[in-house]
């Protein structure tokens, strides 16, 4: 049975295991057809699939195998396969010609078998996978998710680690995002891209339907309500109103076929990058940020409920912050959507793969090595393609929130290989988009911004830069609350400091003599970082979201100061 106590958040006691994260999870892209399949699964451990026996455990699904929240807890071996099982049952009337069962995350390759029947072999790359079931499903139904996960390097790993210390953190299997299903007829609608003006929206609707139904309404209120007979619409709003971060206006949108109807939302919002410097809606905006690693004590990558997001991302909009970095991890939808709602922009990593080498990665950069020949560098076609491929699917992915201000391609050289043509490749594909090529250093190939991780002394540098700076990480200011940490020791962090008071002068000194004094040549600044994670005790929050740090008034007269 899960257990409780101080050292989870707040969200944990509220956890429903029967049907946990059960809202439809993608509001840009929400139908009335949705069966949730969360909650209680059973589940196996094995060698091999041959090796499955009668003698099954519960897993609360959709959290990873390695979490409490999964009431599991188990880290998976090398070679081992976890197979979940669930019966469930769907009413007649809910299964219609075309049925699709959705797996918003699983780590890193898994099969289904439905009633019997195995289909095809799946690798995600930490994306969401739609598997037609069509064929297969009935009314009551059997299914086994098949899952093997080795850590493999070739594959987006992010910052998981078979030994977890420091920067790098505890791993996770299975299933652990959301898992739903949904039956359509034909006729219905496939996706919808949705690009936008300062005055109107232009909708690319993928559908064997030949007349769309859009409505589009303000406040409740219908504004524009027409029928179409392409899927390519253009509409002109009236009066519009601008989504930004003060105003985050948000359209409701409809979109309906003669089998389907489709319900999303617009922002109206240009963002564009001019002489080095960031432009939201024509005038010139400072990414005034922090990092988000999205971690949580219970469910690890997972969040126990969406309060927990919208925790996260209204206590730093309140702090006055108005971007996320998110930092090599891909979110749920419905995280982006809570950003879309409340004003926050997000710079969203890509996540990488490929092995780490401290001292390659780490020891020469901080001594000052930050250019280098990456051309050769991770040879491996697999995990050259996966890479790409993953973060072409990352951009389709978040196209459509009004949100999104940009793209981390490579963080601190993990992974990076040939940033020149990297960068290329995906500046041809979308050039209106902006693209942080190396976050930190291993510099040298074309990018959008000239981005660094100063730490330490290194911040003494801006008074020299004479040319536009993404400072896309400092700080990281350590004190460790007792009772409140996840470890009994300081593992890793630049700056430790005994008290509360110690580290609230340092902030201040911090942002009032390196930061402020540089803001015009500075396009925004990552401070990190919102919350402890693990073993790193260099949030402005501890990990279980329970103390902040810092005198808020202090943080927040600070901020103000870089508006």
């Amino acid at each position: 049975m899960l257990k409780f106590n101080d050292l989870y958040t707040d969200e944990f006691s509220k956890l429903d295991i029967n049907c946990p994260l059960s809202e439809y999870p993608n509001p840009q892209f929400r139908r009335d057809s949705y069966y949730s399949l969360n909650g209680k699964w059973e589940y196996q451990i094995v060698k091999d699939i041959k090796d499955l026996n009668d003698d099954y455990e519960e897993v609360i699904v959709p959290f990873p195998i390695e979490s409490v929240a999964s009431n599991v807890k188990r880290r998976l071996k090398k070679n081992e396969l976890i197979v979940y099982k669930k019966r469930f049952r769907l009413d007649s009337c809910f299964i219609k010609k075309n049925t699709f069962i959705h797996f918003l995350g699983v780590d890193q390759s898994f099969y289904i078998i439905i009633n019997g029947n195995r289909l095809n072999s799946i690798i995600p790359l930490g994306m969401p996978s739609k598997i037609d079931i069509s064929n297969y499903v009935k009314e009551e139904n059997e299914i086994y998710v098949v899952v093997k996960d080795n850590l493999d390097k070739v594959y987006p790993t992010g910052k998981q680690s078979e030994k977890p210390k420091g920067i790098f953190y505890t791993p996770f299997s299975g299933i652990y995002y959301p898992v739903f299903i949904e039956s359509v007829d034909d006729g219905y609608i496939k996706n919808v891209k949705i690009d936008t003006t300062l005055d109107s929206v232009n909708l690319h609707i993928d559908s064997n339907s030949s007349i769309f139904d859009i409505t589009i309404k303000d406040n409740g209120n219908i504004i524009h309500n027409k029928k179409y007979e392409s899927g390519d619409i253009l509409i002109n709003i009236d009066n519009p109103k601008l989504w930004d971060t003060e105003n985050p206006h948000l359209y409701d949108l409809e979109i309906k076929t003669e089998n389907d109807i489709i319900y999303s939302y617009f922002g109206l919002r240009e963002v564009k990058l001019v002489d080095g410097f960031i432009y939201l809606n024509g005038k010139r905006i400072f990414l005034n940020g922090i990092l988000d690693q999205g971690y949580y004590p219970e469910g690890i990558v997972t969040p126990v409920t969406y309060d927990s997001y919208k925790f996260d991302i209204l206590s730093m909009k309140e702090l006055g912050f108005n971007t996320l970095r998110k930092h090599i991890k891909v979110e749920l939808p419905y995280f982006y959507y809570l950003c879309d709602k409340y004003g926050m922009l997000v710079f969203q990593d890509f996540v990488n793969n490929g092995k780490y080498n401290f001292f390659i990665k780490t020891a020469l950069p901080t001594i000052g090595l930050q250019v280098k020949c990456d051309k050769f560098d991770h040879m491996n076609k697999l995990g050259r393609s996966n890479f790409i491929k993953a973060g072409e699917e990352v951009i389709k992915y978040l196209h459509n929130n009004p949100c999104i201000v940009g793209y981390t391609i490579f963080n601190e050289g993990w992974g990076q290989f040939d940033s020149k043509n990297v960068y290329k490749h995906f500046k041809e594909l979308y050039p209106s988009l902006i693209f942080d090529t190396a976050s930190g250093w291993y510099r040298g190939a074309p990018t959008d911004l000239d981005s660094y991780h100063w730490y330490f002394k290194n911040l003494d540098k801006l008074a020299k830069v004479d040319h536009p700076v993404f400072l896309s990480e400092f700080g990281a200011l350590c004190y460790k609350v007792e009772n409140h940490a996840y470890g009994d020791r300081f593992v890793f962090g630049y700056t430790y400091y005994p008290t509360i008071e110690d580290t609230e002068k340092a902030f201040v000194s911090l942002f009032e003599n390196k930061i402020i004094p540089y803001k015009d040549k500075l396009v925004g600044c990552i401070y990190t970082q919102i919350t402890d994670v693990e073993e790193e005790d260099n949030g402005l929050l501890t990990y279980d979201r329970k103390v902040f740090k810092l005198n808020k008034d202090v943080v927040k007269n600070v901020l103000a100061k870089l508006k």
